[in-house]
């Protein structure tokens, strides 16, 4: 280095003459590593959860799994305790019924887990402070504590999963030679998980396992989109639009008081809508001859515009005629 330095009738010039020579041309500075930086104040690492189901780490990750030019988003959980993949679900887009197959996996395999750690997607966070998104009421009535993260780093943990992931598994879609999503979501939760595990999982601190056994918890009435609707003529609801019926027990048509608030659930997988009255869930049936096509309904929309923008010209040509001739 020296030599180069005498050679070139180079001089060695200290820290502060750089400092002060990007100051008086006005050059931008190049950015400081943190570890340089006098400001930066270190933090030590976060000392993971002692037990398995204490904290489980939750993301959706856009990637391009089948190298088609058409991404997918897989929806992945991670156990904090142990670091180990728990389970995914791939679907187009992050979505929320993404995440709902995910947490039924989760539930159904593990057990209710206390903390889910995400990140602020208002698909699991309201953008409202103190109200619930559909995925907040499904963790509530399994009393699934939801923390926020306030940036990607702080959960790091899942954040790396997704790169390890991405780095791995495109190759292994074309090893086992899987052409679908259909496929994948079936080779990850029933194999590839384990695979990953056994290469980068860890044992926990503790043996004690904080997970809740599902038992005879119904999911089929918590895994719902939910909101609630008034009671119309002949004791019909309307919902996305279509119109529904309630039914008793005995398949009988409910009677409820017209302008009744009632809450309408609607299973995000199976798409079955129920009615919750007094506590209690009731079937219901969609009425075909009632149904309300959303093209004809949005056409219906555009023409009564066209209508409006008709008559308003019209009443303007009017006033215009009306004018010239006082």
């Amino acid at each position: 280095m020296s030599k180069i330095v005498k050679d070139n009738n180079l001089k060695v010039r200290s820290y502060s003459f750089f400092e002060s020579l990007y100051e008086k041309e006005h050059w931008i500075k190049p950015i400081k590593h943190k570890c340089f930086n006098k400001k930066y104040e270190s933090h030590p690492l976060r000392e993971p959860s002692s037990q398995r189901g204490i904290l489980i780490m939750i993301d959706g990750t856009p990637h391009d799994w089948f190298q088609n030019g058409r991404k997918s988003s897989l929806h992945l959980s991670i156990d904090d305790a142990t670091g180990e993949a728990l389970c995914g679900w791939f679907m187009p887009t992050e979505c929320l019924e993404g995440y709902v197959r995910m947490l039924q996996i989760l539930v159904t395999k593990f057990g209710i887990p206390e903390n889910i750690y995400c990140d602020k997607h208002t698909i699991l966070i309201s953008p409202k402070d103190g109200n619930l998104t559909n995925f907040g009421y499904m963790c509530e009535d399994l009393s699934i504590n939801i923390i926020a993260a306030n940036t990607p780093q702080a959960k790091g943990k899942v954040e790396k999963w997704n790169n390890t992931i991405q780095n791995r598994l495109i190759n292994d879609i074309k090893r086992y030679n899987i052409k679908s999503v259909d496929e994948l979501n079936k080779f990850f939760n029933d194999y590839y998980c384990n695979y990953l595990n056994q290469k980068y999982a860890y044992e926990p601190k503790e043996e004690d396992v904080s997970f809740v056994p599902l038992n005879n918890i119904d999911l089929s009435n918590i895994l719902c989109t939910r909101d609630i609707r008034t009671i119309l003529n002949g004791n019909m609801i309307s919902w996305n639009n279509n119109y529904y019926q309630i039914l008793d027990k005995d398949n009988s048509i409910k009677q409820i008081y017209k302008k009744t608030e009632v809450e309408v659930f609607e299973n995000v997988l199976n798409k079955v809508v129920k009615v919750k009255y007094y506590n209690i869930f009731y079937e219901t049936k969609q009425l075909e001859s009632h149904r309300q096509d959303p093209i004809k309904r949005e056409q219906m929309r555009i023409d009564n515009q066209k209508q409006l923008e008709h008559v308003l010209r019209e009443r303007d040509e009017r006033l215009k005629a009306r004018a010239k001739r006082s």
